[in-house]
């Protein structure tokens, strides 16, 4: 972790903690608060995605994923909601492709959570209206390890879908969240976007 912070710069703050516990939530955004003297984005990041089939999947999977990438974006988000409603500030969370298709294999509890994510995100978009905007980014085929890992022939297959012909990289996903997060966005609420290269085109 204390590479990542030296990484980012001088102004990141490591925490340690485990967000399916809702006090944990709470804790998080009181230590930001407490550092930074207020609060004007919250990014809901945090999430897993063992791949687990759907007869082979237990109430601990359930409850496990559900936690982690569901449940922390509905806590972490009330938990920071007072403090975005005086800074008029945003929510941001990360759904995914599969929230939108359902298409990853061997992962429903992952896609229903973050179809969840995408719900939760245009009911709090109009809870905390007018003051709070909430949105949500949905990345498809990005390269990172875990996609990198594929096999091959499987990763062909993969880009081969896609119609702009290339995995998305980290960097196009966090240009969303960053433009999401600014006053250029300002009369967007309530919407996902989607960083598929054109798999799915809602």
């Amino acid at each position: 972790m204390q590479s990542l912070v030296q990484e980012i710069g001088p102004d990141a703050v490591p925490w340690n903690g485990d967000l399916s516990q809702v006090s944990s939530c709470y804790d998080l955004i009181e230590m930001a608060v407490k550092t930074f003297g207020r609060l004007d984005t919250l990014i809901n990041n945090a999430g897993i995605c063992p791949r687990v089939s759907f007869f082979d999947s237990s109430e601990d999977d359930w409850d496990r994923i559900v936690s982690i990438n569901q449940k922390s974006m509905f806590f972490c988000s009330q938990a920071a909601a007072p403090h975005l409603i005086k800074t008029n500030g945003s929510i941001i969370s990360t759904a995914s492709y599969a929230g939108r298709a359902g298409a990853i294999a061997n992962a429903s509890i992952y896609s229903g959570t973050k179809g969840a994510i995408i719900a939760l995100t245009k009911a709090l978009a109009r809870e905390l209206a007018p003051h709070v905007r909430v949105n949500a980014v949905a990345p498809g085929a990005i390269d990172t390890p875990m996609v990198r890992a594929l096999p091959p022939e499987r990763l062909d297959s993969l880009i081969e879908m896609i119609p702009l012909k290339s995995l998305g990289t980290t960097e196009d996903v966090a240009a969303a969240i960053l433009f999401l997060a600014a006053d250029e966005s300002r009369y967007i609420t309530g919407s996902t976007i989607d960083i598929n290269g054109g798999t799915f085109m809602s």
